[in-house]
């Protein structure tokens, strides 16, 4: 780790000085817009969500507004005339917002006896649908988008040659509909700063960035489940990015990056502003990128997160002390590639193997990929973490790969996207397999795990303005031992002003099937929920029945 923080510190100098040297830059003949700072090579995007979006591909619009004035003023007073002060304090500031929301409205259907007489008659209740269901929780491997829930953020940008920044607000609650949830907005939740230059070395044009503020790097996004394989990274740090035109058709990209995450919890009761202790993740990530025009991107991407702050751990138990915080860590390996030919379609590949010590120990922030929202979710989720060190202490080793192939009716017949009567066809999988190193008198049943899911979908839009879709999704929690099961059947007719357009209104029906082990607030073996947090919610009479299997669902969305 020292050997990364002095390549840090050297890498930010030279990111100082290649920013800071007018002879060097050159005037940017296009400003990179928001558009471009969303791809998929970690650069700040302009909306920086775990549930990003639609299915649909055009790419979000964006709100122009007027010029405004820099706010504040440097603190060195720039040489030069009045005027020229004057010119480069105010700028040519472009304005724009840009956000998206859904807000669905679910409901699980099923025959049940009352809670007050489960001996009774079973009548006809209708429930709030994530609490009658195993596949809305965002942090659980079950997790199929078939049932998001609420989110909604917005985002204000403003740029000038060279300059680009962001703020943004997100919330995952709507309460206008009901009880006011105090814990469910970021608000603020994001903000962050991107300076630019273009450099001229040998008749190109490189350009090199350099990005400050709190956002999320995300890599490896599988968008049919909105997780990663290689990682999103919920930190406030820094990130340099290197683009290199070698020629007119192949690009280059580094990316490298440091942050850290904030563990805590937040005490009403004391008072302000001391109501939270605070404990520090460090991040660290790169990666590489080759860009064949838009036909294919190659990614390769290492992690690694650790932390050496003491400030969590003041109070020690058996197995749970600051020197087995110090020995924890997670590292990731992983690549990425994209093909998108005429005719063939196009194809996304991502395996990773990412490797956990003592994962209880970095949890709230950090590195999120595969359904875990930090190396805790994921000790949680995929490598026994219980709460009991004698048992598991989340470490061990976790192979994932997704794969996702799309393909058109348009694209075979070589007619423009948009084109009708359409038929978009896709098939996709995830398959996450753990082998945990468990400690010497441990109970736990097993050392590993698979889980696999998959699923395939096709949609038809005879007119712009109307889609009907038909899908089908299978999750398997632990395919050496039966019963850990579930399938979904789902149609759904959606409405737009056009299917590429970013906004729908959709109805959606899905029948689900469940194994004997999938229940409400069901269980593994070793006594943790199946589904993070089922326990709490589904938790009462009705634990341990089975979860409903007719769930209708209202939806509207947009991406603007």
């Amino acid at each position: 780790m020292k050997s990364e923080l002095r390549y840090l510190a050297a890498t930010l100098a030279l990111a100082a000085s290649a920013i800071s040297t007018p002879s060097a830059a050159q005037e940017a003949a296009d400003e990179p817009t928001p558009e471009a700072a969303a791809e998929a090579t970690g650069a700040p995007p302009a909306a920086t969500t775990p549930a990003a979006g639609t299915d649909a591909d055009a790419a979000p619009q964006r709100r122009t507004g007027s010029a405004v004035e820099t706010p504040g003023a440097p603190a060195d007073k720039p040489t030069g005339s009045d005027s020229e002060v004057e010119a480069t304090r105010k700028g040519a500031w472009e304005t724009s917002v840009s956000g998206y929301f859904r807000a669905p409205m679910a409901l699980g259907i099923s025959k049940r006896p009352g809670p007050d007489n489960l001996n009774g008659t079973p009548e006809t209740q209708i429930s709030y649908g994530p609490n009658r269901t195993v596949d809305a929780n965002y942090y659980s491997f079950g997790y199929t988008r078939l049932q998001e829930q609420d989110w909604v953020e917005l985002f204000f940008h403003a740029k000038k040659k060279h300059i680009q920044t962001t703020v943004g607000w997100m919330g995952y609650w709507f309460a206008g509909a009901g009880f006011r949830n105090p814990d469910s907005a970021w608000v603020p939740g994001i903000a962050y700063l991107t300076l630019d230059t273009d450099l001229d070395v040998a008749g190109r044009k490189p350009n090199i960035a350099l990005s400050a503020g709190s956002w999320w790097p995300k890599f490896g996004r599988f968008e049919k489940y909105d997780t990663y394989t290689l990682g999103q990274y919920r930190q406030l740090g820094e990130q340099l990015k290197l683009t290199i035109p070698v020629t007119e058709d192949f690009k280059a990209t580094v990316i490298q990056g440091f942050g850290t995450g904030r563990d805590g919890s937040f005490s009403i009761l004391a008072p302000p502003p001391y109501q939270a202790r605070v404990g520090l993740n460090l991040i660290h990530y790169a990666h590489l990128q080759a860009n064949y025009k838009d036909v294919v991107e190659v990614g390769l991407h290492h992690n690694a997160q650790w932390t050496r702050d003491p400030n969590l751990l003041l109070q020690t138990s058996a197995g749970k002390s600051y020197a087995n915080a110090r020995g924890a860590s997670l590292n990731t390996i992983g690549a990425e590639l994209k093909l998108a030919l005429p005719v063939a379609g196009r194809l996304w590949l991502s395996p990773s193997l990412v490797t956990i010590k003592n994962g209880w120990a970095l949890g709230e922030a950090g590195v999120e990929l595969a359904h875990g929202l930090s190396p805790e979710g994921l000790a949680t989720n995929y490598l026994g973490w219980s709460g009991s060190p004698a048992d598991s202490t989340g470490s061990g080793k976790l192979f994932n790969f997704g794969f996702l192939y799309e393909n058109s009716l348009a694209n075979v017949l070589g007619k423009p996207k948009g084109t009708t009567p359409d038929v978009k066809v896709s098939a996709f999988g995830l398959l996450v397999r753990s082998s945990i190193e468990l400690p010497e008198g441990s109970v736990l049943p097993q050392d590993t795990l698979t889980h696999f899911k998959w699923g395939a979908d096709a949609e038809y839009n005879p007119w712009q303005w109307v889609g009907l879709m038909l899908r089908w999704d299978t999750v398997n929690y632990d395919m050496d031992n039966g019963g850990y099961v579930f399938s979904a059947i789902t149609s759904r007719v959606s409405f737009y002003s056009h299917f590429l357009s970013g906004e729908r209104i959709y109805l959606q029906y899905s029948r689900y099937r469940y194994g004997d082990n999938v229940t409400l607030a069901g269980r593994w073996p070793w006594g943790i929920p199946l589904v993070a947090g089922s326990d709490i919610i589904q938790g009462g009479p009705y634990a341990g029945s089975k979860p409903d299997m007719d769930v209708v669902r209202l939806q509207g969305e947009v991406s603007f």
